[in-house]
């Protein structure tokens, strides 16, 4: 694939008894994967950034490997002379430009040479890995070793060599783009990143920084102060991190109000500090938290470069249940504030997809999937035994059992109870966990009753049609639209067919909308029969395309954008753009496993023109009536 997620580790405090475990050590390096394709390496920060200019060196080591196409995942790091890592020494590296030294070791191999792994065990992975590795490598590219021993000995040794921790992987366990319990990370010494919000000068020497002052963000996004840090660099860095800094300065500190109160700083701190703009990110390990949130025996290791200041919190390690799967029940997960009750309940045969893979799905892809759900009345589909159980709609919920969702005035449609919509994350991950699979969408807003703002085309092909047929009728479709005047937005329905979306001004009746969208489709139908049909009916579409008029009819809904699919495979309707359609290999291309992968490194809206555009059908119902 184009793009790829790289697997996260939980912080925890201890390691499951269930199951097989192997033990790597904690890299003070940065996460990298690399793509070969054709035998040309990119290589990709955590983030997806190209930093394959910045590592040529290793690149061309890569090469070396023989590999035609594969994704590697690991940590690349400088050596001291020890062979510990040294995260300083990376982070000199490339700001001199200078990646020579840098070592590659992988731990992962989640593809190759056309084989997709991620499903495969991760001991088998990790045993290929090893193998192309120790037969190819050159020494800049090394294999990530595991040891068998117990944790505790195994973080005593890191503890006593300098190094961070120690990684515990569930030996049985697959390759998932998205932070999981069976990667834990297991800290020597407490570490984490924190945002530099201001700076002391030396006693004596003020062309260098005497102390950082250090702050994490909180969940309401206020930057909290966190303490601060004044040892662990030489007298270079001193004078370039105060260089830095001077660029940054502001007269008002960026910390919450409540933590720049008199008495709130040390006496060392206190009337010397300069404010800067938080933008800078530092690593820094320390003994402990103190009760107030500060810091305690810091030790400065070096800038993180790689991650965001917005995106630096607080971290806990998870207390995981240390128990046997033999004499204890199943213990729930959480994904965020939600608690998930039958976390390991297989939902879909096909592919091994649990309940907690599509809660966490939701979860992770909210902030796309909500503007598509806002303010309209939503119908959901819920699998208590999966999608090769008995499914269920539900428009209606009386005694709201779904935290989070909302009832819409009774009014929108009269004799019936009240319809819901989805109007935060928080509702959209309660549904998931209730067992709703799918969220089907009316045409209208709620606050536009009867007058829909959009007209939708749904591509439904019939038996002994090809997806090469499915993507022709999208464009012939599209070209018809144009040619009446209308833009129109693309996406996967999930399942085998394409959804054309023509966004409207909320002007005309529903009634008149569906008429006119079943012109559309008859005139496709009577221009080019040997393509498309008008009459739905599965005997009627043998060997055609049948263009869903009567998703636009009052009530009638539509999978929405992001939705997931109740059919094996867990498929996603994903917006794209009408660039993307030629490139497109079925409607259900992503799924819940592989779209939040896919939308990580996407770095444009190919729907952001659909929110502006206000059309009306004047002008098309005119070309259609005279065609």
């Amino acid at each position: 694939p184009d793009t790829l997620a790289p697997q996260l580790a939980l912080q925890a405090k201890a390691v499951p008894t269930r199951g097989e475990w192997l033990y790597e050590l904690k890299f003070d390096g940065y996460r990298l994967l690399a793509r070969i394709d054709g035998g040309e390496v990119t290589l990709y920060t955590r983030r997806g950034n190209d930093w394959t200019a910045k590592m040529k060196p290793l690149a061309a080591a890569i090469e070396q490997l023989g590999l035609r196409t594969a994704w590697l995942d690991g940590e690349i790091v400088v050596l001291n002379d020890d062979g510990t890592p040294n995260f300083n020494g990376l982070q000199n590296a490339f700001d001199s430009s200078r990646t020579e030294a840098i070592q590659y070791f992988v731990f992962d191999l989640p593809y190759v040479d056309g084989h997709d792994l991620r499903q495969v065990p991760l001991h088998a992975r990790r045993a290929l890995l090893r193998e192309l590795v120790e037969s190819t490598g050159d020494g800049r590219i090394r294999f990530s070793a595991d040891f068998a021993a117990d944790p505790a000995s195994l973080l005593e040794s890191a503890r006593k060599l300098g190094l961070e921790g120690i990684v515990a992987k569930r030996a049985d366990a697959p390759y998932v783009s998205q932070r999981s319990d069976t990667w834990l990370k297991l800290k020597a010494r407490e570490r984490q990143e924190f945002v530099v919000g201001g700076f002391t000068d030396r006693e004596g020497a003020r062309r260098e920084v005497g102390s950082l002052l250090l702050g994490v963000y909180d969940d309401s996004g206020a930057l909290r102060h966190a303490g601060s840090v004044g040892t662990g660099w030489d007298s270079d860095t001193a004078v370039d991190l105060r260089r830095r800094l001077a660029k940054m300065e502001t007269s008002e500190p960026p910390f919450d109000p409540e933590d720049v109160k008199p008495g709130r700083w040390s006496r060392r701190e206190a009337g010397s500090e300069h404010w800067v703009r938080p933008s800078l990110v530092v690593e820094v390990s320390f003994a402990e938290w103190t009760p107030d949130g500060r810091i305690r025996q810091a030790v400065y290791h070096g800038l993180r470069t790689d991650k965001p200041a917005e995106e630096v919190t607080r971290e806990s390690a998870a207390a995981l249940p240390v128990v046997s799967p033999v004499t204890h029940p199943a213990r729930g997960h959480r994904v965020g504030s939600v608690k998930v009750s039958n976390p390991e309940r297989v939902i879909d045969p096909s592919t091994g997809l649990k309940k907690l893979d599509l809660v966490r799905y939701y979860e992770s892809i909210a902030e796309w999937m909500l503007p598509h759900l806002k303010g309209r009345p939503v119908s959901l589909v819920r699998g208590p035994s999966g999608v090769s159980g008995e499914l269920f709609f539900q428009k209606h919920d009386d005694k709201l059992t779904i935290p989070g969702l909302r009832e819409l005035d009774p009014s929108l449609w009269p004799g019936h109870p009240a319809l819901l919509e989805v109007p935060s994350a928080e509702a959209l991950v309660n549904a998931a966990q209730m067992n709703v699979i799918e969220f089907h969408t009316w045409n209208l807003l709620a606050k536009n009753v009867d007058k829909p703002d959009r007209m939708i085309f749904d591509l439904d092909p019939g038996e002994g049609v090809s997806w090469a047929r499915v993507q022709e009728a999208a464009m012939l479709t599209h070209t018809l639209l144009d040619e009446l005047g209308l833009a129109a937005w693309l996406k996967t329905s999930g399942g085998k067919g394409l959804h054309v979306v023509v966004p409207l001004a909320p002007r005309l009746h529903v009634d008149v909308v569906k008429d006119f969208s079943q012109a559309v489709v008859r005139h496709l139908a009577r221009t080019i029969p040997s393509r498309f049909v008008a009459k739905s009916g599965a005997a009627n579409r043998v060997g055609k395309i049948f263009v869903d008029y009567i998703r636009n009819s009052h009530g009638a809904t539509t999978a929405a954008a992001f939705s997931a699919r109740a059919r094996p495979g867990l498929g996603v309707s994903m917006p794209v753009s009408w660039e993307q359609l030629p490139q497109l290999k079925s409607g259900a291309q992503w799924t819940i496993a592989t779209a939040r992968e896919y939308l990580s490194f996407q770095t444009s809206d190919p729907w952001a023109g659909y929110w502006t555009a206000k059309q009306t059908l004047t002008r098309a119902m005119k070309i259609l009536g005279g065609a």
